[in-house]
């Protein structure tokens, strides 16, 4: 009689692990099936060219001539997206909190240190019940960690709505994105353009004007005011097509048209093609301020509720490198936020120093690990990482950016994968990139995404290439 051997708890447990184990298939993730079944279509080269045609006569032949894509886009899990909703939303309520205490208290508003006529116009109301209307935040994202860095903020123009919109549609043309929407039915993106036009009318509506006299709360004779030869035209006028499905009577100008006229009794502003009752400022500051005489009519008008101006000239203290120290160092600007939003702060926001005559430069002389930048709101005029320049270049960097005040910042580590294209002569090919993704906060929620990806040490000398996103309810 054969002998039975009763097997320990201890065994089963591990015959069973070992049986799960075998069971269990490797897990891939979103971002690397999208990319495998690119792969296997051999670059779907049928689709791209049906996207590309689809490019070439949109936005991006108007804005800037071909447009660098990628076939495979950014993918995220219903999961990762509520994170970077959270981080959004977070954001955007600092933001608030800041520019509240900014806009009341001068010896706060000094901290800044702007010069007197752009802290001028940050201070001219703009009848908007947001302090930051409109915002991007460009943060660096790893989908391996769920981890993220932001490393720039973007307020009034946000500018990258449009190429985001056009890839995804561009996108759904492909054989890629069908193979993929058959594994997974409930896969959506977001259109900013549309989102942020929605965030405009919402704002005019609960403007304290917008039902009185001529003024209509849902239907607003809108002006995007721009500079002339706007870099940013093309993608106006997409804006503008969607204000036009909604009813809204729209139309592009510039600071040259806007003068405040009277009719019928009543102040109002007008431009060449009649009454303005909301305004999107989409030039940046020191555009509006050159504009001279524009933007005065403009600030007079809006000052004397005449008209509702979305823009973001009252936010742009947001876009400064002063912001992002103000918030990791300065105790009165920490103390107006939460436990939750300083661990935000502290946890993603990369520390950052202005530096002045009195700062130890010696802080920053392991140079592999800091950048610097220009103290105002386009690091990308003047950016360079230390990891690039030779000790005494970049300690002479150091000495010249005293005079100018410029921000020395944590050199914030880039999540890379693999992004899949196509080449000039209709060739696929793959290249390992940085991921940078922009989160539109319109009104403090997320009102879609942006993905780009480049190769370069710093974002300023990135070739770019927009992305799709996705997000993917499993």
């Amino acid at each position: 009689m054969s002998e039975t051997i009763t097997p320990q708890p201890e065994e089963l447990e591990t015959n069973h692990a070992t049986e799960a184990a075998e069971q269990e298939e490797p897990q891939i993730s979103l971002q690397d099936e999208y990319l495998q079944v690119v792969k296997e279509l051999e670059g779907d080269a049928e689709g791209f060219a049906s996207a590309d045609e689809h490019l070439r006569l949109s936005y991006a032949q108007r804005q800037r001539g071909a447009l660098k894509w990628a076939m495979n886009p950014i993918v995220l899990s219903e999961e990762q997206y509520e994170l970077l909703e959270r981080a959004a939303t977070t954001m955007g309520s600092i933001m608030e909190k800041i520019m509240a205490k900014y806009h009341r208290d001068r010896s706060f508003r000094a901290l800044f240190g702007l010069p007197k006529a752009v802290e001028d116009l940050t201070m001219v109301p703009s009848g908007c019940h947001a302090a930051v209307p409109l915002s991007r935040i460009d943060v660096f994202f790893d989908p391996t960690t769920n981890d993220f860095q932001v490393c720039d903020i973007v307020t009034g123009s946000v500018d990258g709505m449009a190429p985001s919109a056009e890839v995804n549609r561009a996108l759904h043309r492909t054989n890629a994105y069908r193979e993929f929407s058959e594994r997974y039915p409930h896969v959506r993106s977001i259109d900013p353009v549309r989102e942020c036009v929605l965030s405009l009318m919402h704002t005019y509506g609960k403007w304290a004007n917008a039902e009185e006299g001529r003024n209509h709360p849902t239907h607003p004779s809108l002006a995007v005011v721009d500079i002339p030869n706007s870099p940013r035209a093309a993608e106006t006028s997409t804006v503008i097509d969607v204000l036009h499905d909604l009813g809204c009577f729209a139309r592009a100008t510039d600071f040259s048209q806007l003068r405040i006229q009277t009719v019928g009794g009543v102040q109002q502003l007008v431009d060449d093609q009649g009454p303005i009752t909301c305004v999107w400022l989409r030039a940046r500051i020191e555009e509006a301020l050159e504009a001279g005489k524009g933007m005065q009519v403009l600030a007079d008008a809006t000052r004397h509720g005449l008209v509702c101006t979305v823009g973001g000239y009252r936010s742009w203290p947001c876009c400064t490198r002063a912001f992002m120290q103000i918030l990791r160092t300065n105790r009165e600007a920490r103390a107006l936020l939460t436990y939750h939003e300083r661990a935000f702060v502290d946890a993603h926001v990369p520390m950052t120093y202005v530096i002045e005559p009195s700062t130890d430069l010696s802080m920053f002389y392991d140079q592999e690990n800091w950048i610097i930048k220009m103290v105002d709101g386009f690091p990308a005029l003047s950016l360079a990482s230390g990891s690039k320049m030779s000790k005494f270049e970049w300690r002479n960097r150091l000495i010249k950016g005293i005079k100018r005040h410029d921000a020395v910042q944590e050199r914030l580590p880039r999540h890379r994968m693999t992004v899949c294209a196509v080449d000039e002569n209709g060739q696929p090919f793959e290249e390992c990139k940085n991921i940078m993704l922009g989160l539109y906060v319109f009104e403090s929620a997320m009102g879609g995404i942006r993905a780009t990806c480049g190769t370069g040490t710093t974002v300023a000398d990135w070739d770019i290439v927009e992305m799709s996103c996705l997000v993917v309810e499993e």
